[in-house]
């Protein structure tokens, strides 16, 4: 495994930077997308859930999140209680007394595969003009 690990390791390092710079610039373009959809999945009478949906950049910046939910989101649990809970898994999960109206990942679930396309496309692309072979 450890073996596997370092090979794998050597193999990234060698991609060129021009590659992972496309790679990365569809990766936002995608989660963005995605963001979008997530936000028109998300029922409109759940308050501040569709303006939380938001897209939030990795630590070396090549990698995207969606996420819903957060602060604006967050409700104690009963009032005047310290405990609380984010309302964008209530309404995604459902709760004893809630049923659940998933948004988050049956958009992801269903955009999954033109995601990983798009990106497989662009670092197609990006290595072929590397390479001499590209026409852009």
């Amino acid at each position: 495994m450890a073996k596997g690990a370092k090979r794998l390791a050597a193999r990234l390092a060698k991609i060129p930077l021009q590659v992972r710079a496309a790679a990365a610039t569809e990766a936002l373009l995608a989660a963005q997308r995605l963001g979008q959809l997530i936000a028109a999945a998300a029922p409109v009478d759940e308050g501040d859930l569709r303006a939380s949906v938001r897209v939030e950049g990795g630590a070396r910046g090549d990698r995207f999140y969606v996420k819903a939910g957060g602060p604006t989101t967050t409700k104690p649990v009963r009032k005047g209680q310290s405990a609380t809970y984010d309302a964008a898994n209530a309404v995604e999960f459902g709760t004893q007394k809630m049923k659940a109206r998933e948004f988050f990942y049956p958009t992801y679930r269903a955009n999954k595969k033109h995601i990983r396309a798009g990106l497989e496309h662009e670092i197609r692309k990006a290595v072929a003009k590397f390479n001499g072979q590209g026409s852009e």
